[in-house]
């Protein structure tokens, strides 16, 4: 393996641990997962999420790639795709907030096998977020993968620059693009673990304390989402 090969994976990667790291994926997948309190289920919602944002970064880098290396777009690209990721971040913390305090407030039990427990009435078409979305089925996996998909309506400026220096390499670049996706997955897996382990200790604790933590996630997020929607040019910073 030459020494360019090398430099160029291990940059592919830490640009996919970087991006996954940032903000408002990690508010994302935190508001998608606080309501499994599974490390597993959250780490498999994680790595949905992942898919989807990675198969929206292979288009736009086969875009760039159409259009004869150009690693840069309109300034209007970015301000959709940022509005487009703060209107959803909004929704998801919402939801998130509105599931914690109906925790909080009260909550209805049901029986499942002879078991009764309880859980907050919350009806969102979003998996980790619907209380009552128990079969973790692949459609729900989809909806994930969708919403991760709509967190990159923005150009990956950061990768787009670096894939833009290793063309024509094309194999090059495809393993640069590999790494950078498995880097990203890897890690929005992890972040999501650790979400749904941090969220299910709580949940042990008290549904009293899993409710106050969620609900301040929630208005976290939910003020992460001003922030981004303020950043679009939508409304004043």
């Amino acid at each position: 393996m030459s020494g360019t090969l090398v430099v160029a994976l291990v940059t592919a990667g830490t640009l996919g641990v970087t991006h996954a790291i940032e903000p408002d994926h990690v508010a994302g997948i935190s508001s998608l997962t606080a309501e499994y309190g599974d490390s597993r289920l959250s780490a498999l919602a994680g790595a949905c999420f992942s898919l989807g944002h990675v198969a929206l970064v292979v288009a736009w880098l086969g875009a760039a790639s159409l259009l004869l290396g150009r690693a840069e777009f309109p300034p209007v690209y970015d301000r959709v795709g940022t509005l487009g990721a703060g209107l959803v971040l909004g929704l998801l913390g919402a939801g998130l907030a509105v599931a914690g305090l109906r925790r909080v407030v009260g909550t209805d039990g049901h029986a499942h096998g002879d078991t009764r427990h309880s859980h907050p009435h919350l009806h969102l078409p979003l998996p980790g977020v619907d209380g009552h979305d128990h079969d973790h089925d692949a459609r729900s996996y989809l909806k994930t993968g969708l919403v991760g998909a709509l967190f990159t309506l923005s150009p990956p400026v950061s990768m787009l620059a670096f894939a833009a220096t290793l063309l024509p390499g094309a194999g090059v670049a495809s393993l640069a693009v590999l790494t950078y996706a498995v880097a990203i997955t890897a890690t929005m897996s992890l972040l999501g673990a650790g979400v749904g382990a941090t969220f299910g200790r709580l949940g042990e604790r008290s549904a009293t304390v899993h409710g106050v933590a969620q609900t301040v996630a929630g208005v976290v997020v939910v003020g992460l989402a001003v922030l981004l929607v303020a950043d679009a040019g939508v409304v004043p910073a």
